[in-house]
């Protein structure tokens, strides 16, 4: 009977050992720490200008700041779900902080550029001053670039073969991976004297596919530039036609 008991106290030490250390955000080497006392507007996160103020909330001017709770990480892609230009303060939450300016509609919904940085934030814990008072939070952030397998990279330009009709208008089909959405303000240029074709293509939209169809042009080859939405991020492209 002893030994079963011992071995049932073992066994829950462990176990709680175990959680407790999940519970602990996982941090990474390229983070920074930042003691952010409150009302304190020169003392921000990163190159932003999310600072804490005096009612204990992080406040931006021109930043979109995402309150991500205790299920966050600073491994996560953009969330711009619910996104605000003032949030409360709460130790053990993770945050995000994004540039508002760079949030664009693409494919119907609001998407981040591939290209852009944004910053991942922890809260560890409240800052006391000599009466106990809350005096400012310990903060923990890292500089982040979306990473998203699925779509090229900024600005990549993707050689196409076109297919030739009839005597007079060309054809060509491209895919991107599965989950991508294309946005259907297409443009399109002719390589040569860079003359605008976008009036004159037609294209149809099925998800992450693209059919268009344009004019030949003996002398000229033409491009098309596209932007890309897989979730929360998007790209631009251009697709060469040969």
């Amino acid at each position: 009977m002893n030994k079963q008991i011992l071995f049932l106290i073992s066994f829950f030490a462990i176990f709680a050992i175990s959680c407790s250390n999940d519970d602990e955000p996982q941090i990474p080497a390229n983070s920074l720490s930042l003691n952010m006392m409150v009302g304190d507007s020169e003392t921000t996160i990163g190159g932003s200008d999310v600072f804490i103020n005096a009612s204990y909330n992080f406040a931006s001017s021109y930043c979109g700041i995402a309150d991500l709770g205790k299920r966050g990480g600073f491994n996560q892609n953009p969330n711009l779900s619910q996104i605000a230009q003032e949030v409360a303060v709460t130790p053990g939450n993770f945050y995000q902080i994004v540039l508002a300016q760079d949030i664009r509609t693409v494919a119907g919904a609001r998407a981040y550029p591939i290209k852009a940085n944004y910053y991942n934030v922890y809260v560890d814990s409240w800052i006391y001053d000599k009466d106990n008072d809350i005096a400012g939070a310990k903060v923990s952030f890292a500089e982040c670039y979306p990473e998203i397998k699925q779509l090229p990279e900024w600005d990549e330009h993707i050689a196409v073969n076109k297919e030739l009709d009839n005597a007079y208008y060309c054809t060509v089909k491209y895919s991107f991976p599965k989950g991508c959405v294309i946005d259907d303000a297409v443009e399109a240029y002719y390589s040569y004297g860079n003359e605008n074709l976008t009036a004159k293509l037609d294209f149809i939209i099925d998800g992450n596919k693209i059919v268009l169809k344009y004019p030949d042009m003996s002398y000229s080859d033409p491009f098309v530039k596209l932007l890309v939405r897989y979730d929360n991020v998007y790209t631009r492209v251009y697709l060469d036609f040969k």
